[in-house]
């Protein structure tokens, strides 16, 4: 594969996993699984208020899983680092797509929203 193919797969990448994170209420289902065995935990069904739980109790942690440009920015260069350790190309593709992928998923993002 030639870096243009790489690049352009990283964005799409990064905006899928972007769209269904902060469109669907897969964060929902992430907070029960993580709390399976916790007897304490507050129930939650909805994202409105996986969000108020968040914000309250979880502190930064909480602001970059709900922040779409944030949880996009650490994705990307996430992304970036394994296309370039799975297909050897240059790393400079870290770099491109760490500045540069947030800003087509939140495109995306508003666009689907």
């Amino acid at each position: 594969m030639n870096i243009y193919t790489l690049y352009i797969l990283g964005a799409l990448v990064v905006s899928n996993l972007i769209c269904v994170w902060m469109l669907t209420n897969l964060a929902v289902h992430f907070y029960d699984l993580i709390n399976i065995f916790n007897k304490k935990k507050e129930k939650i069904y909805t994202r409105d208020e996986w969000e108020t739980y968040v914000s309250i109790n979880c502190g930064i942690l909480g602001e970059l899983i709900m922040c779409p440009l944030c949880l996009a920015t650490h994705l990307s260069w996430a992304t970036g680092l394994i296309i370039y350790l799975i297909s050897g190309c240059s790393p400079w593709i870290i770099l491109a797509g760490t500045f540069s992928w947030p800003a087509f998923s939140y495109f995306c993002y508003k666009k689907l929203s």
